[in-house]
This record gives structure tokens, C-alpha cells and sequence, in this order.
């Protein structure tokens, strides 16, 4: 199962998008906006569109939330590293990192206060986010980062008047321990997708049920095919 669009949930309303651009805008779980100009609907349709609104109300913020708990995880594993570390310039350096993968992540998965947006993809490539791709990146930029505030911490060491050393063997001793609590906490909610899977995928498939019916009362949505079941 696949959402071939994307979707914006906010209290007020839901959006489909596509190259960031709404097409379709269902407002109040009742008005149906489509590119922009009202739909009338009679009484069975708004019935049936309010089934729709609220089933993507129910299901799109908890994949959300899935995914984005999992990159703050490991972002605030690293950031909590570097904290009060290094010089300025390297504190800044290694903040750009963690703000380039962040943004790299959240233009798919977006959570705002009472706002979720999820970008067009279907419950594999979720999955293969969090174990193919995130895990990886996370696993760069903690080496990266923490490496380098070791080296800072050390060679501030160095010039103090304990003259403290450590060797690259204990360095990345920690830097691997940190790794290590960074994908555990990643596995965790891997887990927890792979779980709920099931249940996503029953979702999804209620969901089409009803977005199939939707576009047979009204055909104007038939080229926003939402909810899909790939081959």
C-alpha cells in the first residue's frame, strides 16, 4: 500500500499535494476544494467524505510520528554530545550538519504542533527510511561529529595542567557506544513499525475501499488517487 500523494493534515483541513501544490482541500471534514473551486455535495457524499477526512486524520499523524520520532532520536543523541565542546566555528560546523540531515529527513516527514505532512511513498519505503537510509546517515555524522569533539576535548586536555590523554582506541570506544544507543533507539521504532504494519496496511486498504466510492459519487477526483495498492 501506497499514498501517491501528498497529504497535509491541520486542524481546519487536509490537503493532497503534489510538487507542493494543493489540488485538493477538504475543509471542516465536509467542503470538498478541488484546484481550487467548491464542490457541492449532497448529504451522502459529505457523509462519505467526512469517513474519508477522518480515517487520514487517524492514520497519517501516527506514520508520521513514527518517522520523525526516530530522526529527532538520533539528532539529539549527537547534539547532546557537542554541546559546550569545541570552539564557536566548530560548534557551528557540526550544527550544520546536524540542520543539513534534519532538513534532508523532514522535507518527507513533517510534524508542527497539530500539523503532519507526508510525502508520496508506501509503507516499504517508510520502512526502508528508517533502516536504509537513516541508520546509515546517523551512523556517518555521529563518527563525524563526535570524533571531532573528542579530538577538541583532547587536545583542550592536553594543554591544561592535568595533561589528560586519551588514546583513538578509547575515543572511538565511545563514539561506537553512541552509535550503538543511537540505532538501538532507531531498531526500537523500526520494530515498532514492523508491528503495526498489519494494522497500516488494514487501514489503508478501509481507506481505499472508501476513496473508491468517493470518486465514483464524485469523478472530478478520480485523477487524485490517493490511496493505492501497488503492484
Amino acid at each position: 500500500m501506497a499514498f501517491a500523494h501528498g497529504i497535509l493534515i491541520a486542524p481546519e483541513h487536509i490537503r493532497i499535494m503534489q510538487n507542493n501544490r494543493t489540488h485538493v482541500q477538504i475543509n471542516a471534514d465536509s467542503q470538498l476544494f478541488i484546484r481550487g473551486e467548491w464542490t457541492t455535495l449532497n448529504a451522502e457524499d459529505t457523509a462519505l467524505l467526512q469517513r474519508y477526512s477522518q480515517g487520514l486524520r487517524k492514520f497519517v499523524p501516527e506514520i508520521v510520528s513514527i518517522a520523525v520520532d526516530g530522526v529527532e532520536l538520533g539528532l539529539s543523541g549527537i547534539e547532546a554530545m557537542f554541546t559546550g565542546i569545541g570552539s564557536e566555528a566548530q560548534q557551528a560546523e557540526w550544527r550544520e550538519l546536524v540542520n543539513e540531515t534534519t532538513f534532508q529527513w523532514m522535507s518527507r516527514f513533517v510534524r508542527t504542533n497539530e500539523h503532519f505532512y507526508l510525502a508520496p511513498q508506501s509503507l516499504n519505503e517508510l520502512d526502508y527510511f528508517l533502516h536504509g537510509e537513516l541508520k546509515p546517515q546517523l551512523d556517518n555524522l555521529a563518527r563525524h561529529t563526535v570524533g571531532a569533539v573528542w579530538g577538541a576535548l583532547r587536545d583542550a586536555l592536553r594543554h591544561s595542567d592535568n595533561n589528560f590523554e586519551r588514546t583513538d582506541n578509547q575515543e572511538w570506544q565511545s563514539v561506537g557506544a553512541l552509535v550503538n544507543k543511537i540505532n538501538s533507539g532507531l531498531d526500537a521504532k523500526a520494530v515498532e513499525l514492523e508491528e503495526k504494519s498489519a494494522l497500516f496496511c488494514q487501514r489503508m486498504q478501509a481507506l481505499d475501499k472508501i476513496e473508491l466510492q468517493l470518486h465514483q459519487r464524485v469523478p472530478a477526483l478520480l485523477r487524485y488517487d490517493v490511496v493505492a495498492q501497488k503492484d
